[in-house]
């Protein structure tokens, strides 16, 4: 299954996609509904690099863990404003996400998430959790770009 949900930010292109390239930004836009946490304790990198893996573990609130889940970077197209990853954890065999910029001028972007979604059994109930931890997500984008503008 899959999810797509777009959003306009009043915001700068660049800012966005710097932002975006930013390992502490799925952190910040994720909270407080998804924790990640590099398993092990290892320190991440500043930013997403095309062709890595980043293995985490993922909790629902802090509270709640959902185990593990593994981020690969498979393409951070700086031309088409677009980050690729494949992923996949405990409850997901795939998930698979694509980020796009839209431009729509100096101070707007249309942003998009698109999410293919394979959890066996659990799939439409991923689906759901999916969709609504997107509009989360995108508000957050919203919030914190706008107001840094």
């Amino acid at each position: 299954m899959k999810v797509n949900r777009s959003i306009i930010i009043k915001t700068n292109p660049l800012h966005m996609w710097a932002e975006l390239q930013k390992i502490s930004a799925l952190q910040q836009v994720a909270s407080p509904m998804l924790v990640f946490k590099p398993i092990d304790g290892i320190t991440l990198p500043e930013k997403w690099e095309s062709g890595q893996e980043y293995a985490l573990t993922i909790s629902f609130f802090g509270i709640l863990p959902l185990g593990k889940h593994t981020i690969k970077i498979i393409n951070i197209d700086e031309e088409q404003l677009e980050i690729l990853t494949n992923e996949s954890g405990t409850l997901t065999k795939v998930w698979d996400h694509l980020i796009k910029i839209e431009v729509l001028n100096n101070k707007n972007i249309k942003y998009t998430d698109s999410v293919e979604i394979k959890a066996g059994i659990l799939t439409l109930f991923v689906w759901l959790f999916a969709y609504v931890f997107y509009g989360h997500r995108q508000k957050k984008w919203k919030e914190i770009l706008e107001q840094s503008n």
